[in-house]
């Protein structure tokens, strides 16, 4: 995970790593345990965003998840659901918290409840492997 981190500074604009105390807030905050690996990702980097070839992405800092769920009003909408960013557009990416095993999903931010969500990855790091894969130059110079 850590040379995939380090590959992704190359291409994309890198914050200041979150707080372990603010990760702790947002835990507390929606009751839930993040996945070690999202965790790994925003003690890198606080949110990303930027172009991955044929698509975009924006991953949430810690502060704007609990901000953009509230205001999304996403737990009245579905409950097991905890947004983490976007392409940019019309579909969002979220922590699918229904079962014992955290996955990945992508759905519109738009009817969000009334159309189903779309499994993408059952983990964080195979979410970030799947959006940077669809460039394969970037994919070729994380992976290759």
């Amino acid at each position: 995970m850590k040379q995939l981190f380090d590959r992704l500074s190359s291409d994309f604009e890198i914050l200041s790593p979150a707080t372990i105390n603010a990760i702790e807030k947002a835990e507390l905050h929606f009751a839930f345990k993040f996945p070690t690996d999202y965790k790994d990702f925003l003690l890198f980097s606080n949110g990303l965003e930027g172009n991955t070839g044929d698509s975009y992405i924006v991953i949430w800092s810690i502060e704007e998840l609990i901000e953009l769920n509230e205001a999304y009003k996403v737990k009245d909408f579905i409950s097991n659901l905890i947004i983490f960013g976007s392409d940019g557009a019309e579909d969002a990416y979220g922590f699918d918290i229904s079962g014992v095993n955290c996955k990945i999903v992508r759905l519109p931010f738009i009817g969000m409840g009334h159309f189903p969500s779309e499994l993408i990855g059952d983990s964080f790091y195979d979410f970030l492997s799947a959006k940077i894969k669809k460039d394969k130059s970037i994919f070729k110079r994380l992976f290759g």
